[in-house]
């Protein structure tokens, strides 16, 4: 398990901060980890492990509404935050149409701009 990237940890803050029923999940003692990145070529999945016990209650998958400037894309990126079985499960990175395959998402330029 590796530690957030700066661009994955200030996505979850910017979601946390949208959606209060994730704060206590995501701020868990025991922190978030990513367990698998994967770049798709017009974004990325991080495969999430999230030692919070309590399924997350009143709300439905997908989660957030973030969007950031990343350098290397003309119109930015937007971010989803899905649950699976009422834990969080993956972060998702979409950009509009622009391939992202030549990005390291880990060491990238940004600057995220909820909504």
């Amino acid at each position: 398990m590796e530690e957030l990237s700066a661009l994955e940890q200030a996505v979850l803050g910017a979601i946390a901060l949208q959606v209060p029923e994730v704060a206590d999940a995501l701020a868990s003692p025991r922190g978030v980890r990513a367990i698998a990145r994967e770049n798709t070529g017009a974004g990325f999945h991080t495969t999430l492990d999230v030692s919070y016990p309590s399924p997350i209650n009143g709300v439905t998958s997908p989660l957030g509404c973030v969007d950031a400037t990343v350098a290397g894309l003309q119109h930015g990126m937007g971010f989803l935050l899905w649950l699976r079985d009422g834990h969080i499960s993956k972060l998702e990175g979409f950009s509009y149409g622009e391939s992202t395959s030549r990005i390291d998402f880990e060491r990238v330029t940004f600057e995220v701009r909820p909504y």
